[in-house]
């Protein structure tokens, strides 16, 4: 079957992103950040190229595990000083909405129902950029064990998305070959950089649409 461009007779393997998949928000709320504090739209996309470079910028140190979030913080909140506005600690700790709403209102468990079925019938895996200061919120929502056969979480591993090297750990842990494995995630450059290694990819922008493949996926042959 052939449901939103996925083949799901190949998909032997599903693995999910966590922000943007399985929680709501994130890139939406750094968007927005600026603005709820003050900064123009040109400020906040100075200050966001200068952060969020994928190769130089900072949050991706953060992510491998080679800097802090504390160095994060020090670092937005010097940069927005240059741009005339004084964050709090906690304002500049919440960039990307992590305090509110309640993560437990962030959560789509349509999603989580949706991996557990999928997992019933062929390996899961999460594959997510993440940071140890998060770690245990994330876990507290989700049931890992139950959820997930591999766990590939940037900062452990020393590499992030979109880095091919991460894509390859990820295949090598499920032990299949890239044409066997599905991905979800919500950023194209994430998606881009699976599919050139061969792995069949769907962008997380309207949550009917990516049920309809999910369920396409539970619905396959039994796990082997």
């Amino acid at each position: 079957m052939v449901i939103e461009g996925i083949d799901t007779t190949r998909v032997k393997a599903a693995v999910f992103d966590l922000g943007g998949v399985f929680l709501a928000g994130g890139v939406e709320s750094v968007r927005a950040f600026g603005d709820r504090h003050g900064l123009t739209p040109d400020a906040w996309r100075a200050i966001r190229r200068d952060l969020f470079d994928d190769d130089e910028g900072i949050w991706s140190a953060v992510e491998r595990g080679e800097a802090t979030f504390a160095d994060f913080v020090t670092r937005l909140r010097a940069l927005a000083r240059e741009q005339g506005r004084d964050l709090s600690e906690a304002d500049a700790r919440n960039f990307m909405g992590n305090g509110g709403p309640a993560p437990t209102q962030r959560l789509r468990p349509e999603i989580v129902a949706a991996a557990a079925r999928i997992r019933t019938r062929m390996p899961t895996a999460l594959l997510t950029n993440n940071i140890p200061e998060w770690r245990g919120t994330w876990r507290s929502l989700l049931d890992v064990e139950r959820l997930f056969d591999v766990v590939v979480d940037s900062c452990d591993v020393g590499m992030r998305k979109p880095e091919p090297a991460i894509y390859e750990l990820t295949r090598e842990r499920l032990g299949l070959p890239h044409a066997s494995i599905f991905f979800v995630d919500d950023l194209g450059v994430n998606l881009k950089a699976a599919r050139a290694l061969g792995w069949q990819t769907l962008r997380y922008d309207d949550t009917r649409r990516v049920l309809s493949v999910l369920d396409a996926l539970a619905a396959g042959a039994s796990r082997r």
